[in-house]
């Protein structure tokens, strides 16, 4: 399952045609509310995207951020803390309309699964020099 298939991103369609492919993002962040029962992973990619938001247009950027908050998270498995440059993100269908998450590297995870997955954080930036 890619991005594009999730329920309730209507922010990723509005600017993409095909969002990115999260394993050729970055990760860099995650999340974990207890109270709330969400995790929320934070991305950017150099992939820009097919329709800018019309607030952007003044702004220099070769940058994309958003984060996916996933809510009703349970079955939480953490195995490490530093991030891997070098990783594999999975979301997959699962019973019960779940999506099980899953974030791999060499020595590295996070998964759990999640009752539904929302948009949130959406804006560019300068990385680095123009």
């Amino acid at each position: 399952m890619n991005t594009f298939e999730l329920n309730d991103l209507h922010e990723l369609y509005e600017l993409y045609d095909s969002p990115p492919d999260l394993g050729g993002c970055l990760m860099f962040s995650a999340h974990i509310d207890e109270r709330d029962t969400s995790v929320t992973l934070g991305f950017q990619t150099d992939r820009l995207p097919d329709r800018p938001r019309p607030e952007w247009a003044d702004t220099t950027y070769n940058t994309f951020v958003f984060s996916l908050v996933f809510r009703e998270v349970a079955e939480l498995r953490i195995r490490g803390i530093l991030a891997e440059a070098q990783r594999e993100v999975s979301l997959v269908p699962g019973p019960e309309g779940r999506i099980a998450v899953s974030v791999t590297g060499p020595h590295r995870s996070i998964a759990f699964t999640a009752g539904d997955c929302g948009v949130t954080g959406v804006g560019v930036r300068l990385q680095g020099g123009v």
